[in-house]
């Protein structure tokens, strides 16, 4: 897929959110979208905890798992790739 400006304006602004743990503006969208948004991110934040505080692979493998199928559906839902 060839990247558009929306889809790195998406990309951008979800990476942001995702590194410091908070929105910079409100968001607007569909409410599939804004519950794709809201699972991918907070999915990202449990794996990031985890990988970082546990030593059990299993859990690392399960939070990995559900951060994938949140960015998958995040895909879905706006056309782009969840960035982080």
């Amino acid at each position: 897929m060839k990247p558009t400006c929306l889809g790195n304006i998406i990309r951008r602004f979800a990476a942001g959110a995702a590194l410091t743990g908070r929105l910079p503006c409100d968001l607007y969208g569909t409410p599939r979208q804004l519950e794709a948004f809201s699972e991918a991110f907070y999915a990202t934040r449990r794996f990031d905890k985890t990988l970082a505080e546990s030593e059990d692979l299993s859990e690392v493998t399960k939070a990995l798992t559900e951060k994938r199928a949140a960015a998958a559906r995040f895909k879905r839902e706006f056309g782009v790739a969840w960035p982080a």
